[in-house]
């Protein structure tokens, strides 16, 4: 489904999804992302879907990748680093953004430093309740974050 979403957009996209590796991530997630930028999660720019198993929601975020910065810069400083990329690309995006997004930091809820990583790198995002079958709108808000990211990620 993740690849179908992206498979008429102009640009190219790599689609990747993980539920966890050895284990049962805490937070299982699918990613969109322009191979140009950044072929994982650990590190660059990317659109990614979340979903938070403890406050049952669904989230999809304009993301920085977190894991590098956690373990180059340690949990604290990771964090507040991951926060300012994300501000400054929310800023950089200026008046393109439009309705209907919110502002980073998303409201991941699992307690750890990838999650939280995640959660201060975002930069614009929407949730929906994850037992919804058909998020209203969630097709268009997909749309939206890639029209973003391909806008961040070309200039």
């Amino acid at each position: 489904m993740a690849r179908a979403a992206v498979a008429a957009r102009p640009e190219t996209l790599m689609v990747r999804a993980s539920t966890g590796a050895p284990g049962w991530a805490a937070v299982p997630w699918v990613a969109w992302l322009a191979p140009q930028v950044t072929r994982s999660m650990r590190h660059g720019l990317y659109v990614a879907g979340f979903v938070d198993p403890l406050a049952e929601r669904v989230v999809l975020s304009l993301q920085h990748g977190a894991a590098d910065a956690l373990r180059d810069l340690g949990p604290e400083a990771g964090r507040a680093a991951l926060r300012t990329r994300a501000a400054t690309t929310r800023a950089a995006l200026g008046d393109a953004v439009g309705a209907g997004l919110m502002p980073g930091p998303c409201p991941l809820a699992p307690p750890g430093d990838l999650p939280q990583g995640y959660r201060a790198g975002s930069v614009l995002w929407r949730d929906w309740p994850a037992g919804t079958p058909d998020p209203a709108g969630f097709g268009a808000v997909l749309t939206r974050l890639l029209d973003l990211y391909r806008l961040a990620v070309a200039g």
